[in-house]
């Protein structure tokens, strides 16, 4: 019984000792995790919409008819004494102070028991392209193997035991807010589990299949089979609303885990393979992961293998996250009732980056449960935006989970001045369109969205004596207060452009058009420091602090697109000593404030608009060599493997689709950031705005030769842009692209 190494995937050969190291797979409802310990297993089930009521208070403060005297104080005595008073006078109007949101919670641990103590050739594995994961093994010379997948068909986690003796048990959970409930009977465990804070819960059901005998208790069953046995797994949720789930065979006696496996793999490989990334031979692809790491720890920088499987680990992350929902700041995944900031949807950065490659990619139904997410939300934001600053439309709260309402702040932390999120989360609305095409979900989801946000502005902004609109109060998240953060201002400058494009897109009159325009025009202008730099907040005397994890005032370059080196050549050469700045101060700082895998993210998206190819390979060295992954290749927060966070997998694959080929302002921009050891690859299937496609990229550093084709689905003319390669031969640098006729060009470089 061989165990089949992955092509795209990791191996090891060790068991994993802690949650974190697990295996992992998921189909953007269920996750599931397997540490692969052949004597005592522990399968680790997640659904995404398990977050464990706390029984907080969810009363918003109305703080609203205080806002004038708010502004007063931060006019007159500034913003310490401001956000002073705002939170005294919160308490007395009942506000319970910084609020986690309800946590992410692990749905049930399944542990599976033999006694195969002296085992040996064990390997364990994840194949991304498939889903599955694989554990094998040999106990006097007799071969064993676990097979893993979460079916996109069945919508349940599947197993698959060898033959054996196995003895099979469900962890009882000891949590005060919850209550659980096992019954076992026959080849069936069923487990209901309330919710001590509110009237929701779930259940679990576990069906045994294919076992020749089966003795059952109270609190486990044995298994004893000649034949393969699979065991199916699944949460289903209920709220008051919903009945509890009755059990009726999830899977008819019968079937095969081969045949339930080939109608998953269908749809799972095929969003794999929508895009593919190719740096190495299979012969690199086969060997462990281990090793991998190990060699490039050793030569210090990364190799061609790992970044292949790094780029591949974020868009199975993302594939595996992504549907009912869209990613936490742990994917899918949980083993813990306490993760770190409650493991919920934290919308300050780590929500966007673990999307940030969705629509390159080609992921559009992950996009959906994006939207879903949002549109859930939506009644608590437009609560927000009227107890705290008494405006119509919406504010977006910082941390979500079951409830949309903003209560994750103190003095400390001022998130509640961060009013910008709202109009950041739009931005994937209007990207969607340029991405598709669709017009109906264009007017039908996006318009209205930021209409939403608009509406806030008309009723947030303030005008001073010479009509310009300020922010304030304003915070650039979690770097500091002072009116006007740049990123307020960049947002609201992308909302009201996104706004006013689409009517004209869909031909729509608006009355409210003039009004946009007019408050477009308001919009404070960008300042630039003495050292000419970006400044992060347009207020006099502020001070930068460059020494931070967070790019908020980078926003313009590393998201919106708003201006580069042609449309506005002074403020691009502000933002890059800006980012320079931050370079120095933190991210090449080994003495700065603290790590952060998205904050080498943002680094790495700015170094691509930037042309900073040995910035960017730094980006990937960092995250290796600080032990930023999990044998998974999954990311970690902080360095040394400190808190499981896939944020970094999701925007990975977005620095590399921008490092090959990028485009913005009728400009294809080709190699921008290729690291020069990269010396050859190809790349297909990626997507960019305005619906194209590349079909495939092939680049040879050494031959000095680039092979492309494009496709188009809308006719548009572009321009050939290499900023590395300026003696490039390129015997077209602009173009004509018509409906899907392929477009080809050869460049020598």
């Amino acid at each position: 019984m061989k165990h089949i190494l992955p092509r795209k995937g990791i191996w090891t050969e060790t068991p994993a000792q802690k949650w974190e190291d697990a295996l992992v797979s998921g189909n953007g409802s269920h996750g599931v995790m397997v540490f692969g310990d052949p004597i005592k297993d522990t399968i680790v089930g997640n659904h995404c919409r398990l977050y464990l009521p706390q029984g907080n208070s969810d009363q918003l403060p109305e703080m609203a008819p205080y806002l004038d005297k708010v502004r007063e104080i931060i006019r007159t005595k500034g913003y310490e004494e401001a956000i002073a008073y705002y939170y005294r006078k919160s308490t007395e109007l009942g506000y319970e102070g910084l609020t986690m949101s309800d946590p992410y919670h692990p749905g049930f641990h399944l542990f599976i028991e033999t006694d195969h103590h002296n085992y040996s050739r064990y390997r364990r594995s994840i194949d991304y392209e498939t889903g599955e994961l694989q554990v094998s093994y040999q106990v006097n010379h007799q071969s064993y193997r676990r097979k893993t997948f979460v079916s996109q068909t069945n919508n349940a986690i599947i197993h698959e035991l060898s033959p054996g003796n196995y003895h099979i048990s469900l962890k009882q959970y000891v949590d005060k807010k919850m209550k659980q409930r096992t019954v076992i009977e026959e080849n069936v465990i069923h487990a209901q589990f309330d919710y001590e804070y509110s009237d929701a819960g779930y259940d679990v059901w576990i069906q045994v299949i294919g076992a020749d005998k089966l003795i059952t208790s109270h609190e486990a069953i044995n298994i004893c089979a000649t034949s393969p046995t699979i065991l199916v797994m699944k949460i289903i949720p209920y709220d008051i609303e919903s009945k509890r789930s009755v059990f009726s065979k999830m899977i008819e006696n019968g079937i095969t885990y081969t045949k339930l496996f080939q109608k998953h793999c269908d749809i799972h490989r095929d969003r794999f393979e929508r895009v593919e990334l190719s740096l190495t031979t299979d012969h690199e692809r086969l060997r462990s992961i281990d090793d991998i790491v190990l060699e490039a720890k050793r030569n210090k920088s990364i190799s061609p293998v790992l970044l292949e499987k790094m780029y591949d680990a974020g868009r199975y992350m993302y594939i595996c996250s992504a549907g009912e929902l869209t990613p936490n700041l742990q994917g899918i995944w949980t083993g813990t009732f306490e993760p770190a900031w409650s493991g919920d949807f934290t919308f300050d950065t780590n929500v966007e980056l673990s999307i940030a490659a969705a629509l390159s990619s080609h992921q559009l139904e992950g996009m959906q449960g994006y939207f879903r997410l949002i549109k859930e939300l939506i009644p608590e934001f437009r609560e927000n935006a009227k107890k705290y600053y008494g405006a119509r439309g919406v504010m977006a709260a910082i941390h979500a989970s079951n409830s949309g309402k903003h209560l994750h702040w103190n003095e400390d932390w001022p998130l509640h001045f961060w009013t910008c999120g709202a109009g950041w989360l739009a931005h994937w609305y209007f990207q969607y369109y340029r991405f598709t095409g669709d017009k109906i979900f264009l007017k039908e989801e996006a318009i209205p969205f930021l209409k939403e946000i608009v509406l806030f502005y008309e009723d947030f902004l303030i005008e001073d004596e010479d009509g310009t609109y300020r922010f304030t109060p304003s915070y650039s998240a979690e770097n500091g207060c002072a009116d006007n953060a740049t990123q307020d201002i960049a947002v609201a400058k992308e909302v009201l452009t996104n706004l006013m494009i689409a009517h004209d897109i869909l031909s729509m009159d608006s009355p409210e058009r003039t009004k946009w325009q007019q408050m477009l025009q308001k919009l404070p202008a960008y300042q630039i420091n003495e050292d000419g730099a970006l400044k992060e907040w347009l207020t006099p005397g502020k001070e930068e602090n460059y020494n931070h994890r967070h790019f908020s005032h980078l926003y313009p370059v590393f998201q919106s697109r708003e201006f580069n080196e042609i449309t506005d050549p002074k403020m691009w050469s502000a933002a890059k000593i800006a980012f320079d700045k931050r370079l120095e101060a933190w991210l090449l700082n080994k003495e700065a404030d603290t790590s952060s895998t998205h904050g080498r993210m943002h680094s790495a998206l700015c170094a691509t608009q930037f042309h900073m190819p040995d910035l960017v390979e730094e980006v990937f060295h960092l995250l290796v060599k600080n032990n930023c992954f999990y044998t998974s290749l999954m990311m970690s927060h902080y360095n040394d493997q400190e808190v499981f966070n896939v944020d970094g997998n999701g925007a990975l694959p977005q620095v590399v689709h921008e490092m090959l080929v990028d485009y913005s302002h009728h400009r294809l921009t080709l190699l921008g950031a290729l690291p020069n050891s990269l010396k050859q690859g190809e790349i297909r299937g990626i997507r960019l705005p305005e619906q194209m496609q590349v079909t495939f990229l092939k680049w040879d550093l050494t031959k000095k030769n680039i092979a492309m084709e494009l496709l188009s689905e809308i006719e548009q003319t572009l321009e050939i842009y290499l900023p590395l390669y300026s003696e490039a031969d390129v015997s077209e640098k602009r173009f004509t692209l018509y409906p899907n006729q392929p477009k080809s060009l050869v460049i020598q470089l």
